[in-house]
């Protein structure tokens, strides 16, 4: 006797259960990551890799200075000027990286492509090459995972997002770029190696002024990664040499945390998406939650329906539902904005999107479900990473008006922010001393504020700033978690950081020029 096919919703929601993140997974994932920040910070790793940044933007620097950011599919060159008011300006050209550069045996085609760049910059932008006197300083940020060996210079770990230039592997990208600038002969130096996250922080720090002590910054776009501000007495990674008293911002590059697949969620389109993929087996967080691979989870399920013929609609062989990659994440953020009282406005989308045809209300609820739950996954599963780091950081355990008596014993965690909270008073003075002789720096907030209780956090990212709940399904997600709950969610603020890598780029060039002199 036949069975009945279940209805395409009923087959969604079927689906759509394979995607949910319960309040225990969260907490799991969460604790793991804790674990392995720790490692990290302990032991030689591909992730909690030292940025040699040790102090953050008051918002009182000066100057201008070029940037190149590469990452993702596009590469910008920016001339930043910071204005020394928390507020700066930038001129930048954007440019498509050809697929030719991004997968090939050898790195000169990459960075001959980033320094003609360069110069076509250079001469469209009224008196930059009018002297060969003057030599531009260059922040680089580079959006993949390196282990830095100081500001200047570092070692490409691997490729990710897609790219696979072997020959780099092991190379230092500062080098890769300059010898490329020297053969155009360009009046150009790359002075530091940035990497999207840390240039992030250090945006969101500069533009936040000096009355907010910026914790972390966050990466939602076609990758995903975080830095935040760590005590230098806890990166034993690095030996004791440098001042155990300061601070060190960690690229966390925690786009490969849990790669052996302890905790994070699995599903089959996961496991087709993974090893179809230009690196399988790693970045497993990173291909649960960037934008790269959103679409392609989604993409993956739909053919998985399309096969069964579940759908009413009909795709021709041309459709991007039958091209590897075919589907961006921006598609689920329009299915998201659509009006779900009027299927038309879905329906429309739908098929202008995918060259469908037929598409029928259920088709389009069913895709919609889909789509909701593959982001709503992404967007827990960060809000469980940033939580990690919170913890870490020790920021939630003691408010910084919480001064204890002559006779209170404080633990090893209570004793750390306390730390902390004075290292940060200690060095935003100092910073705004130094950076306007003659001058008081900025008042700070007082014990007790309101300011003084925010843990800060800078975000970039097509993810978060244009999929309309993602920002409150990682809120959520961080309720979850006990350490942090419903107060300590409450007393975190994400504020975008448009563009923060590359005017990060900036305010590490400017931090190395005032290192040189």
């Amino acid at each position: 006797m036949s069975t009945q096919r279940p209805s395409l919703l009923a087959q969604a929601e079927q689906i759509a259960q394979e995607f949910d993140l319960s309040p225990d997974d969260v907490r799991r994932v969460t604790r793991h990551f804790v674990h392995q920040i720790k490692d990290g910070l302990a032991h030689q790793r591909v992730w909690q890799l030292p940025s040699y940044v040790r102090l953050v933007p008051t918002g009182r620097e000066k100057g201008k200075f070029l940037a190149v950011d590469l990452g993702g599919r596009n590469c910008r060159i920016c001339l930043v000027n910071l204005h020394g008011n928390s507020t700066f300006t930038t001129i930048q050209s954007k440019h498509s990286v050809p697929p030719g550069v991004m997968v090939n045996p050898s790195y000169r085609p990459l960075f001959d492509f980033i320094a003609h760049r360069i110069a076509e910059f250079l001469d469209t932008q009224p008196g930059l090459r009018n002297t060969n006197q003057q030599l531009y300083q260059l922040g680089f940020t580079f959006s993949f995972t390196c282990e830095q060996t100081s500001l200047a210079s570092g070692r490409l770990i691997h490729w990710d997002k897609g790219w696979d230039i072997p020959e780099a592997v092991g190379q230092d990208p500062c080098r890769m770029l300059q010898e490329a600038i020297d053969r155009l002969g360009l009046p150009v130096v790359v002075t530091v190696l940035a990497n999207d996250g840390v240039g992030t922080l250090l945006t969101r720090s500069y533009t936040s002024g000096q009355t907010a002590s910026t914790l972390a910054a966050v990466i939602f776009g076609t990758g995903t990664n975080a830095a935040y501000v760590e005590k230098l007495a806890n990166v034993s990674r690095i030996g004791s040499e440098i001042d155990p008293d300061e601070i060190m911002v960690m690229n966390t590059e925690w786009g490969c945390f849990d790669d052996q697949m302890e905790v994070l969620p699995r599903t089959s389109f996961d496991d087709e998406l993974d090893e179809a993929s230009a690196d399988p087996g790693t970045q497993m967080l990173e291909k649960r939650v960037s934008g790269l691979y959103l679409g392609e989870l989604l993409r993956l399920v739909m053919l998985k329906l399309l096969r069964r013929n579940a759908f009413t609609m009909t795709c021709s062989n041309a459709s991007w539902v039958f091209q590897r990659d075919g589907i961006d994440s921006s598609f689920l953020s329009e299915l998201a904005k659509a009006d779900p009282n009027h299927a038309k406005c879905a329906i429309q989308l739908i098929q202008h999107t995918l060259s469908a045809e037929n598409v029928s209300e259920a088709d389009a609820q069913a895709i919609q479900l889909v789509a909701a739950v593959i982001a709503r996954r992404a967007a827990r599963l960060a809000g469980a990473s940033l939580a990690a780091i919170i913890i870490q950081s020790g920021r939630l355990e003691m408010s910084a008006d919480s001064v204890p008596d002559p006779g209170y014993s404080m633990n090893r965690v209570q004793r750390f922010t306390a730390d902390v909270t004075l290292l940060w008073r200690r060095l935003l003075r100092l910073a705004g001393i130094g950076s306007s002789i003659g001058k008081p720096p900025a008042p700070i907030p007082p014990l007790g504020s309101k300011e003084d209780e925010i843990i800060d956090i800078g975000a970039d990212g097509s993810l978060i700033e244009f999929y309309p709940s993602f920002e409150a399904e990682m809120r959520g997600a961080m309720r979850d978690v006990p350490e942090v709950g419903p107060a300590g969610e409450q007393r975190i603020r994400i504020s975008m950081a448009k563009d923060g890598s590359g005017v990060g780029a900036a305010l590490m060039a400017q931090a190395a020029s005032e290192m040189e002199a």
